[in-house]
């Protein structure tokens, strides 16, 4: 499911731990089916950049480079739960005036 802006930001804190060195799957096989089920054609092939999680340890962020400079595709996992609350098209040309 695309979140919205207003969700996105629910799932954020005002600190991240980078964990991606140390994050585990836990359910890599329905992670996987998430992404290629929801993956955007518009931004190219992708591959994981960063896995951030919020200071809390609620929600993991899972950062995919794109094709596309500044734009990156945002999964979200809801640990607590365990599920995949969804995912985020974060883009920085466009959140910060960035010119590519």
């Amino acid at each position: 499911m695309l979140l919205t802006d207003e969700e996105y930001k629910s799932t954020q804190t005002s600190k991240f731990k980078n964990v991606t060195e140390s994050a585990e799957n836990f359910n890599s096989q329905e992670f996987d089916a998430y992404i290629n089920k929801n993956l955007v054609d518009e931004l190219g092939i992708m591959h994981i950049d960063l896995i951030y999680e919020t200071d809390d340890e609620k929600y993991r962020h899972v950062i995919f480079n794109t094709e596309i400079k500044n734009v990156h595709y945002v999964a979200i996992i809801d640990l607590k739960s365990k599920i995949i609350k969804g995912h985020y098209i974060l883009d920085l040309n466009k959140e910060y005036g960035i010119k590519s």
